[in-house]
């Protein structure tokens, strides 16, 4: 990686890693209980709200090919093209799974 000698690369690799599980911990808030907080349940409902809010909406493949006008495609175009729908696909995983995920934490059954 990079061309780093080997121990060297070693050293780089261990200390990214240890940044990454910190910084994973402090995002979940760590383990512990603490006291006077909200409760887990209710923190990890909004953190899901959140993201149900923040996720955007689905591409309008209607309106890019419009845009895109009658012309033969170029590669480009036909590659953005996959990629939007394959962009709307995942939003659609990642809305059902943040709602699953909701129904979960409420208690609800599918």
């Amino acid at each position: 990686m990079f061309g780093l000698h080997p121990n060297s690369e070693i050293g780089y690799l261990t200390t990214e890693t240890n940044v990454l599980f910190q910084t994973i911990l402090e995002v979940s808030g760590g383990g512990g209980s603490g006291g006077g907080g909200e409760d887990q349940d209710e923190v990890n409902m909004a953190v899901v709200d959140l993201y149900i809010e923040k996720t955007p909406p689905d591409l309008d493949l209607l309106e890019i090919t419009d845009l895109l006008g009658d012309n033969a495609r170029t590669p480009y175009q036909v590659i953005c093209l996959q990629e939007c729908e394959r962009m709307n696909i995942l939003l659609n995983v990642i809305r059902s799974e943040l709602t699953d995920l909701k129904m979960g934490l409420n208690g609800e059954l599918n």
